[in-house]
């Protein structure tokens, strides 16, 4: 069934056009067999209707003598007949000679039954034997032949007109399903090719094609209207988070620039100053939350197309990574690159070396897995692992085992999702591993 599936036509234009053909073809076999049947059917009925005519014109011979079948001469028979006698002896006509034996052996039956009798010699030839009585009361026989070579002929010239008839009659409706479908499918194809140029973050083009004079094209221009819709959405969304940032980054700075000023003057008392230090990296955390958003409205806003270096990640998250962890940096060998700007890049990755860093032992572990049109950088550390009782949600918003605000994993999703790519908890990557949690950034690869 999915070899079945694999061999489907995958263009809609194609799916047509084969569509058609095959019912063309469905047609015409249909037509080709009727025709055939309707032949044979004549073909049988004209040759009985050859074979009552003659038989009627030997027994009008036969009738209209008053002479004994023995004292005639026969001449005015049909040349492919011939009478018998009450015996069974033939007394005049004449057949082929390789149906001679079965006309003896019919006109016999004949006799014997007082019936007609009707048989078939070999592939064509057709015998029929009519007894009869003549005018002086003499039983006899009248066997006469057909053959039904030139039907079979005119039956299979006619299969071959029907074959050839119905190859051109494919090919045409072929020809003609193609060029209509390809005349009613070009708006379509222009608003694929459109597309496909098309970065995914520009929001400024449209498919434009003109004024709709049919379905696909009032199609355009409703998807045309969409667009305008949807762009003005994202726009106001981009405009909202960029505004809402920019509102936040104040009171946040603020805030940070008081701890630490506070910090700097000195803090006598212990929990005092665990308080501010908390503050401070509280609102650190807060502004590259927010400059995180800053980058990703304005990214998404001017459509911006650029590569990194695996090499520039791992060198832009190593700082993450306190002195007394060792970071095992596996990508900076290779020559891999992402399709995304460096610091959105770093932005995806930084919540998950930073959440690897809180819970490893010992290691945090940088590693990528290539694919033809991705590059999958696995986070990893060798701490307690993932607590079972967030693992489905580790992604949402406050979702944390360590009294943080769990922003980061889920910022981490949102930047990455903006890229072309996603974030997973690594499930294979646990398999084998006896402790520790890892974490997969799947980003287009340029």
């Amino acid at each position: 069934m999915s070899g079945m599936l694999r061999l489907r036509p995958r263009g809609f234009r194609a799916q047509i056009v084969a569509s058609t053909i095959l019912l063309m073809a469905f047609v015409m076999v249909v037509l080709t067999a009727g025709t055939q049947a309707v032949l044979q059917w004549n073909a049988g009925n004209d040759v009985r209707r050859a074979l009552n005519e003659r038989a009627h014109a030997v027994l009008a011979v036969v009738h209209a003598t008053d002479e004994p079948l023995t004292d005639q001469s026969w001449d005015e028979l049909d040349p492919l007949s011939k009478i018998y006698n009450a015996q069974g002896r033939r007394v005049g006509g004449s057949i082929q000679r390789s149906a001679a034996g079965a006309a003896d052996r019919l006109a016999a039956e004949a006799l014997r039954t007082g019936s007609q009798q009707d048989r078939r010699v070999g592939d064509t030839l057709n015998l029929r034997a009519v007894p009869f009585r003549t005018e002086l009361g003499e039983r006899g026989v009248a066997v006469v032949i057909e053959d039904s070579a030139p039907y079979e002929r005119a039956e299979l010239e006619t299969l071959i007109a029907m074959i050839v008839l119905g190859t051109l009659v494919v090919a045409t409706a072929a020809g003609i399903a193609f060029r209509v479908t390809r005349q009613a499918l070009q708006p379509v194809q222009q608003m694929a090719e459109r597309a496909d140029d098309w970065s995914e973050h520009d929001l400024s083009h449209r498919f434009d094609l003109g004024p709709p004079d049919n379905e696909l094209s009032r199609l355009g221009q409703t998807l045309d209207h969409l667009l305008d819709r949807v762009a003005a959405a994202i726009r106001a969304e981009q405009r909202l988070t960029a505004e809402l940032a920019h509102e936040l980054r104040t009171p946040l700075t603020a805030i940070q620039g008081s701890a630490d000023l506070a910090l700097m003057r000195g803090v006598e008392d212990p929990g005092a100053r665990e308080d501010l230090e908390e503050i401070a990296a509280g609102a650190r955390r807060m502004g590259t939350a927010i400059t995180t958003l800053l980058e990703l409205a304005r990214e998404r806003s001017e459509g911006r197309a650029a590569s990194t270096p695996l090499a520039a990640v791992a060198e832009a998250v190593r700082p993450l990574v306190p002195g007394h962890l060792t970071f095992v940096d596996e990508v900076s060998a290779g020559t891999a690159t992402v399709a995304a700007p460096i610091d959105l890049v770093v932005r995806a990755v930084s919540p998950l070396i930073e959440n690897a860093v809180r819970y490893a032992a010992s290691a945090v572990t940088l590693s990528a897995r290539l694919h033809p049109d991705r590059v999958e950088l696995v986070v990893a550390d060798d701490g307690p692992g993932l607590d079972p009782e967030i693992r489905d949600s580790v992604f949402e918003p406050g979702a944390s085992s360590s009294g943080s605000t769990g922003l980061g994993l889920g910022i981490a999703r949102r930047v990455a999702s903006s890229l072309g790519g996603e974030v997973q908890i690594d499930d294979s990557a646990e398999g084998a591993l006896t402790t520790g949690a890892a974490f997969v950034v799947s980003l287009p690869r340029r």
